[in-house]
């Protein structure tokens, strides 16, 4: 790693001393003919605290790590809001994080800072709150808990994203907006007594830390008594609305405030706010990065802003002193005040400053050697001959010592990094990424890049593991459904105390007002319903569920048997055996210009290994839209052509058919493929040319829509079928589908998740791969949630036609559609508008998506039939009407539509503010505000979406059955088919004090919970697992909660033996089996002997081990654990 002060001006050699002391002197300098790679250099060099401002935000986030890569210093990057101007109810506060965490290390002291120039102009807090804690010193917890809720800090359940905390007793769980993870922080009275990091996906705890400093999650910091002149502020501005509408919203923005909302809109009130510029301390170097690229930008974005004010302050969206969001325009025009240093590549103006020092530097990049280590070597023995010196940024430890091996033998010396420049001879290999290098003639020094030296960037080090399979515990209000009794709503949670102890039970209302109550210590039997819309409740008693449960599993025995046949008849018949073609295949793969995910590299090796093997691939690729699925499909085409035989991919429309056409084209072109598409939109001509040359074996490659499956289409040699999301093509398609898949090996893409526990239950039956790990490009979808005004559509609409992009508006009313598209065009004259929609003939409607698809439309007004598959890079602002109507799992998807280029997306998520809302409505847009932060409703609408993904997969009629039992129940019957085993629910009557007491898990969701994964404890490592997890969550586990536990370990050590029922009381233990033979078992012999003296036999009414009691219920049940342990050693 550079060490800081390794590279400076004086001991450069050529023009850099005098550039050096030209800056040091505070002489505003000017330097062209640089690179890219020697600007940051040059930046890297200089003395100070240095503000580094460039054009956008790709080139500041290039700067800033190249920065940190040559000088070793400190660098923050700053990151612009993406919204200042209009109100909003809740937001993506992702880019206000990055912000405050940038701006909490500049001060900090950080030496460098870099921002690109709309990040600048935006207003900064003069002091940014910023708390210290320390182990072992001093801080009042009750205090401090207020302190963080006044500087924007929420308070959960448990931190599941940035800017949110929970806290549990002496425990305080919190999420840093300036932290990578979250920390747990243990207090011992006032006292610190310890800080550690934690992963939030794994729960693996980090090293301790001895102190930490956590920064405020909003900008927004009132002076005292400054609420009341803001609020008198915002009422005085509503009196200057300028229509009845414009100040009603105006007067709804202001109430929301003065209820306690938390908004960036009111900062330029504010006495804290000031611009970035104001705040610099004396002396800091501003370095612009292309003067006329930033003036440039400048301009627009001020134009922008001022625009977008006058055509919001007229719907009453914004109040005038919105205006004052930026920095003054005048501040941005000069900076005489401050030293100032331009870097250009081509000598011109530099604008914001009169330089009086000019330089003219020759620039020469390192050279592109892109994995070719021959011509790396060539260049590196000629430098050593000349007296040059080289420094190799590889980017990880695995390349560079590849690297230094393999320069070993070419008898290249490397020698480690010295602390100076000087002291450097020969050449250096360094594990960290600097993106690309160049070369200094004049001191004989070559620095060459990661980018310079490898075709890809390096993937991260670091994968997370991913947490088994998501269950729920249903919390109050929720239904749940019960193994026996079927689907009731949850009540509540009752504490029942009896001479024999205090337990907790969970009560479920039934049809006709019958009440369940469920032992917390049966909570496995209870499981939160997943399935379609709401449940109608099952009565209890007269046998109604088990019909449903006995129709389910018929059902499901049927399909078991299906499945298993249809496995067994593909493990007789031998495919053809691709050859391995490794080399060409690694070729290919390297071709792909990003970087592959972890799982789209998996699922690349399953699908060749099928295809390699002698059986008939039939594999499903799950994955969501963008996550690389087809990339992986066309690989698999690939090795096809490679042996000689034709591939085919068939998608359910001709959009889709299309859009595969172009990608495949793009990817394919380099290595002579010849490519086709089959679709409506060809002529007789092309298509006879085509059908001719599939017959012939000219065409490598057909894409197309069903159209593929009419009799005409003749192939010389079909080696591979690609299905794109099989479930939309009719019956008749269907099985002729089917007919090919008998001898042809078949790949089907989807792009609706399944669950883990159903690909678990059929792996071996279907062969599965799962892309779940977004490419990393993908930007963060920013997500608004607030009221639909005309004003704020016309705003989103404007803002993304001015960045040249498309939008789609969701309106999901059929019947009043095309009166909605008239009124957008009409309050948006400038867009160019289209529809579609379920009803309208297939014709015209490919005709509107694909003219959008094609860019001659700029918004596509449509109901919620979006194409799953239809990948829009070009359309990055989704707009939804009456948001507060839908589902969570369907907003989720909707947003997928967006944000699929490297562009940032927006998604706005409105409802109408006149309509009185339904509670759970507003449950749904209170769950959209938090899901903006992809916290907990993230996952439920994962597993929403997940259950659809399920009725796909296994067809209609089983999605039916699902809704009818929940998708928990539904799961379990499968798996017990597809295995042949039962398992039976053992009955407990146990009279011991068992529950989880509120002042050890204080909100009741999170004991619901606890309760679900004691119940559902099945093992040893479980066992641990579980007490483990709850001990760093909640702290060591009480007598009444231990007593819980050992009451779930028991039942999993009982259930091998065949035991009914587990009795424990004032009288001892005892264990009930189902049967005689149960007694027969080597073990239970074993046991009754080694515990002889404490256990005996009573076959009266049934064969019962019986227990002598111990001092306490819980000890006796931790001997009849110990007992079954031991038993289950002889299995």
């Amino acid at each position: 790693m550079i060490r800081r002060g390794f590279f400076s001006f004086e001991a450069l050699n050529g023009d850099y001393p005098l550039l050096g002391a030209a800056i040091g002197n505070g002489i505003p300098t000017a330097v062209a003919g640089v690179s890219d790679a020697q600007k940051y250099f040059i930046a890297s060099l200089c003395a100070g605290r240095v503000v580094y401002l460039t054009a956008d935000a790709l080139t500041a986030q290039r700067a800033a790590d190249a920065i940190r890569a040559l000088s070793g210093k400190q660098v923050a990057l700053l990151a612009a809001k993406d919204e200042v101007l209009t109100y909003r109810k809740a937001g993506s506060k992702e880019a206000l994080y990055k912000r405050l965490a940038a701006l909490a290390q500049w001060q900090a002291g950080a030496d460098v800072l870099v921002a690109d120039i709309e990040a600048a102009a935006q207003l900064v807090p003069k002091r940014l709150p910023v708390f210290h804690l320390e182990t072992d010193g001093e801080c009042e917890m009750r205090a401090f808990v207020d302190q963080l809720v006044a500087a924007g800090y929420v308070r959960e359940y448990s931190p599941e994203s940035r800017g949110t905390f929970a806290v549990r007793g002496d425990v305080l769980d919190i999420w840093p907006v300036n932290s990578e993870h979250p920390v747990r922080i243990d207090f011992f009275g006032d006292e610190v007594e310890s800080i550690k990091p934690y992963d939030e996906v794994t729960g693996e705890r980090y090293e301790k830390l001895s102190a930490l400093a956590i920064c405020a999650a909003t900008d927004v910091v009132f002076a005292q008594g400054e609420r009341e002149s803001v609020m008198a502020r915002l009422h005085a501005e509503c009196k200057k609305a300028k229509s009845s509408e414009a100040y009603s919203r105006l007067q709804a923005i202001a109430e929301d405030i003065e209820s306690g909302s938390v908004t960036d809109f009111i900062l330029p009130l504010l006495q804290n706010s000031s611009d970035l510029f104001s705040v610099l301390p004396e002396g800091t170097l501003l370095v612009f990065d292309e003067c006329k690229l930033i003036r440039d930008k400048l301009e627009g974005m001020y134009k922008e802003h001022y625009a977008r004010f006058s055509e919001l302050e007229k719907g009453g969206e914004v109040m005038s002193f919105s205006a004052e969001q930026y920095a003054p325009a005048a501040r941005m025009e000069q900076f005489t005040d401050f030293r100032t240093l331009a870097l250009q590549t081509f000598a011109g103006n530099a604008y914001f400053f009169q330089p009086l020092k000019l330089f003219n530097f020759t620039s020469t990049p390192a050279r592109r050697y892109l994995g070719s280590l021959p011509d790396l070597v060539t260049d590196l023995k000629t430098w050593m001959r000349t007296g040059y010196r080289a420094i190799l940024w590889c980017g990880t430890p695995e390349r560079a010592q590849k690297m230094r091996d393999a320069l070993a033998e070419e008898y290249l010396p490397v020698m480690p990094l010295p602390a100076r420049l000087s002291d450097l001879s020969g050449i250096a290999v360094l594990e960290e990424t600097l993106d690309k290098g160049f070369v200094l003639h004049e001191n004989k020094l070559a620095v060459i890049g990661s980018s310079d030296l490898f075709p890809k960037a390096a993937g991260a080090r670091r994968i997370k593991r991913r947490r088994g399979d998501l269950f729920f515990a249903p919390e109050i209000g929720d239904y749940a459904v019960h193994e026996t009794y079927g689907v009731g709503k949850v009540t509540g949670v009752e504490r029942i105390e009896t001479t024999d102890g205090t337990k907790e039970y969970v009560s479920l209302v039934y049809k006709g007002g019958d009440v369940l109550h469920v032992p917390v210590e049966s909570m496995d039997v209870l499981s939160k319903y997943m399935g379609g819309d709401e449940p109608t409740l099952s009565k209890i008693g007269g046998g109604e569920f088990e019909r449903v449960k006995a129709r389910v599993r018929a059902s499901l025995k049927k399909l078991a048997f299906d499945l298993k046949a249809l496995y067994a008849e593909r493990q007789e018949k031998r495919g053809y055996v691709f050859p391995d073609y490794y080399e060409e295949m690694d070729e290919f793969i390297a071709a792909f210009p990003y970087e592959d995910t972890p799982d789209q590299a998996s699922s690349t090796e399953e699908i060749l290994a099928d295809m390699r093997s002698d059986k008939v691939m039939d594999r499903l690729l799950c994955g969501d839209v963008g996550f690389g699925k087809t990339e992986v499909a066309l690989r698999a085409a690939y090795l096809c052509i490679l042996a000689g035989r034709q591939a085919a991919l068939m998608c359910p429309s001709t959009v889709l058919s299309e859009q595969h056409f172009a990608t495949a084209v793009g990817r394919m072109k380099e290595f002579g493929v010849h490519v086709a598409c089959l679709n409506r939109f060809r002529t007789e001509k092309e298509t006879a040319e085509i059908l001719n040359g599939l017959e012939k074996g000219s065409v490598d490659l057909i894409i197309g829509t069903h159209r593929l499956l009419s009799s005409d289409v003749k192939f010389r040699d079909l080696g591979l079928l690609i299905l794109d999301e099989e479930q939309r093509f009719g019956v008749e398609h269907k099985e002729k589908i089917k007919s090919y898949k008998r001898n042809v090996d078949c790949l089907t893409m989807t792009a609706t998740p399944i669950p883990r526990t159903l690909h678990l239950s059929l792996s071996g039956i279907r062969d599965i791969s799962t892309i779940q790990t977004p490419p990393s490009a993908r930007l963060p979808v920013q997500t608004y949630v607030a009221e639909e005004t005309e004003a704020l559509v016309r705003d989103a609409v404007l803002r993304e036609i001015a960045r040249g992009g498309q939008v789609f508006l969701l309106y999901n009313h059929v019947e009043s559609i095309y009166q909605y598209a008239k009124r957008l065009s009409e309050f948006v004259p400038e867009a160019r508008v289209c529809v579609a929609h379920g009803r309208m003939d297939k014709a015209t409607l490919e005709k509107n998506v694909f003219g959008f698809y094609r860019g001659e439309y700029d918004v596509l007004v449509t109901t919620t039939i979006i194409e799953n598959g239809i990948d829009l890079p070009n359309a990055n602002t989704l707009v939804v009407i009456d948001a507060d109507r839908l589902g969570i799992s369907q907003l989720y998807q909707l947003r997928g539509r967006v944000g699929r280029g490297s562009r940032l997306a927006h998604a706005y998520f409105t409802y109408k503010p006149e309509r009185v809302m339904t509670s759970a409505a507003a449950e749904r847009l209170k769950a959209i505000m938090q899901f903006t932060e992809l916290g907990s409703g993230f996952k439920i609408a994962m597993r929403d979406l997940e259950i659809r993904g399920a009725g796909n997969v296994l067809g209609a009629e089983q999605h039916g059955h699902m809704d009818k039992v929940g998708y928990e129940l539904y799961a379990k019957i499968l798996k017990e088919e597809l295995t042949g085993e039962r398992q039976e629910s053992i009955e407990l009557d146990i009279k011991a004090t068992a529950f989880i007491p509120e002042r050890y898990v204080e909100s009741s969701a999170g004991r619901m919970d606890c309760y679900k994964q004691i119940a559902e404890i099945r093992s040893l490592d479980d066992y641990r697992r579980v007490c483990r997890s709850m001990e760093e969550t909640y702290g060591p586990l009480p007598p009444e909660t231990l007593n819980l536990v050992v009451i779930a370990a028991l039942k999993s050590y009982a259930v091998p033996f065949g035991v009914k029922r587990i009795r424990v009381d004032r009288r001892g233990g005892a264990l009930e089996f189902a049967s005689l033979s149960a007694l027969g078992d080597k073990g239970l012999g074993a046991a009754m002997e080694k515990y002889a003296g404490l256990v005996g036999l009573d076959m009266t009414s049934a064969p019962v081990v019986t227990f002598r009691p111990q001092a306490d219920g819980g000890k006796t049940m931790i001997l009849m654990t110990k007992f079954l342990k031991f038993a289950r050693s002889f299995a």
